[in-house]
């Protein structure tokens, strides 16, 4: 009985460090600064929130491009906006974006 018990414990605990371990950070769309056009510091980045994956997908595809039709709104949340820059609906996704340094990721953040 005592061994059942020391297995199942033991087997709780191990199953229960999965769930703490820490959350990789999501990988920049872009590899170049849509600022500067550097090369990206994976430490300054924002996240642009889309509706879909499909709004995902179109974004990174041109994140200089679509970075203008982003509206900065968003000054509290995880993401720089409150809506999808592509069909205006609440967001369910989100695309990372890189820049080069904290000036340029500056010019991006919700005012």
């Amino acid at each position: 009985m005592k061994k059942i018990l020391a297995i199942s414990v033991a087997t709780l605990m191990g199953l229960g460090s999965f769930a703490f371990a820490a959350k990789k950070a999501p990988e920049p769309a872009n590899d170049k600064c849509p600022v500067s056009g550097k090369a990206i510091n994976a430490e300054k980045t924002i996240s642009v929130g889309v509706c879909c994956g499909n709004c995902a997908k179109k974004f990174a595809k041109d994140v200089k491009g679509n970075l203008a039709k982003v509206e900065l709104d968003n000054k509290d949340g995880d993401t720089v906006n409150k809506a999808c820059p592509f069909s205006g609906k609440g967001i369910k996704k989100t695309v990372t974006v890189g820049f080069c340094c904290g000036n340029c990721q500056g010019k991006y953040k919700a005012k």
